[in-house]
């Protein structure tokens, strides 16, 4: 240890988890040296219970730590925290803090105390992820929120709801989404006062009544991903008949289910770019008539498909889309007859082409090695390289909208 120089030692400390570098704090006086300096360098910081716990019975560790990165820290992440812990860091200042992802132990008597804690201890808060038995008293002081995650905070109350988005101009909202399990009821309208709001993640339960079309007229909202059980036909069917034309990317992880009646309300939707199914269902014939319907389609995946689909099927389907520039099957069992572009109706259908395609076959069982080489057809690229969708529900929708 006596023969690394500083320079590795801070390289070291970059990515050991804050336990660790409490501890070598406590090494020798040189070691201790280079951990105060890497907490000077620190942008965010994770800090478990156990090392709240710890900073708590050694005072003087504690000003060592909270002093040298509390005016540098951008990010810090409390995976689990209390409330008498923190009120230890009254003292300290986080004037460059923005993003706070807390997670509190849950204490309803002190949880609107909490928040009006962390109002105070990190006032400038941009993005904040809040885990808690908080009513939704004291969000408003946060006055520079632009992202607002309360998935976690299961006892909300409507009242307060009023204040909160009259006074946040928040860009991004993640609400309850545990379908029967919480009901806000009609209040929830009281989310379309935010007029800033352009992201909602929430629970299809509570997007029924006049709250998804007061939603869809607010001016800047361009995303709106719901968590369903339900309702995902009647609320597609409300967005074809309400904004369709401003539908440009549909998602649906283990949604769509081959419904006819979902079908129906995307034929509507005709300057849809994008359209991506996982880990789901769709029947030949609406692959087609969904093909055939949509013609700036620009994006098509496929992604962990329940059944196998016949290449005849698929590549007529692709022969529909004439803007089509992706094609992704990641981890959708392929036969290489679904690839065998030496087949004489896969080559038309790929010189017809009028733009170039990407077609993605990452861990579909095929061999990359055996797939015909791609040089005989220059608007053809062949992938194997993943592409990453975020999970955040076992069943759930997204729709972009194209922006005023």
């Amino acid at each position: 240890m006596e023969n690394i120089n500083e320079d590795i030692w801070i390289n070291i400390l970059k990515f050991l988890p804050m336990s660790d570098q409490l501890s070598l704090a406590q090494v020798n006086v040189r070691i201790s040296f280079y951990v105060k300096y890497q907490w000077t360098l620190l942008k965010s910081a994770t800090l478990t219970l156990d090392d709240l716990e710890f900073l708590d019975g050694n005072e003087k560790l504690m000003q060592e730590c909270l002093n040298s990165w509390s005016g540098s820290v951008e990010r810090l992440n409390l995976p689990r925290a209390q409330w008498e812990l923190l009120t230890q860091w009254k003292d300290y200042r986080f004037p460059n803090l923005r993003w706070l992802d807390c997670y509190m132990d849950y204490s309803l008597e002190e949880a609107d105390e909490e928040t009006l804690l962390l109002t105070e201890l990190f006032p400038h808060l941009t993005n904040l992820t809040l885990n808690s038995g908080t009513t939704g008293r004291y969000l408003w002081c946060w006055t520079q929120l632009k992202e607002l995650n309360l998935v976690g905070c299961e006892y909300l109350e409507t009242e307060h709801f009023k204040e909160v988005f009259d006074s946040l101009k928040l860009t991004k909202l993640t609400l309850l989404y545990y379908g029967y399990a919480v009901n806000l009821g009609e209040v929830v309208l009281d989310v379309t006062r935010c007029s800033t709001l352009e992201e909602l993640i929430i629970d299809d339960l509570h997007l029924l009544g006049d709250f998804l079309p007061r939603l869809l007229n607010l001016p800047h909202f361009r995303r709106l991903a719901f968590n369903t059980r339900d309702y995902t036909k009647f609320l597609l069917q409300s967005v074809a008949r309400l904004k369709p034309l401003k539908v440009q990317s549909l998602v649906f992880n283990n949604s769509f289910w081959s419904s006819a009646r979902v079908t129906e309300s995307i034929l509507h939707m005709t300057n849809l770019r994008r359209l991506v199914l996982q880990e789901d269902d769709i029947e030949s014939d609406q692959l087609h008539v969904i093909s055939r319907k949509l013609p700036k389609l620009e994006e098509l995946h496929l992604v962990e498909m329940r059944e196998e689909f016949s290449p005849t099927h698929l590549w007529n389907c692709i022969g529909l889309c004439p803007m089509l520039r992706v094609l992704n099957l990641s981890s959708t069992k392929l036969s290489y007859q679904s690839v065998d572009f030496s087949n004489p109706h896969l080559s038309n259908i790929l010189v017809k082409l009028s733009s170039p395609l990407t077609l993605n076959l990452h861990n579909t069982g095929l061999d990359p090695e055996k797939i015909q080489p791609t040089m005989d057809y220059p608007n053809l690229k062949i992938t194997f390289e993943p592409i990453h969708f975020e999970i955040w529900s076992s069943q759930n929708v997204e729709i972009d909208f194209h922006p005023e």
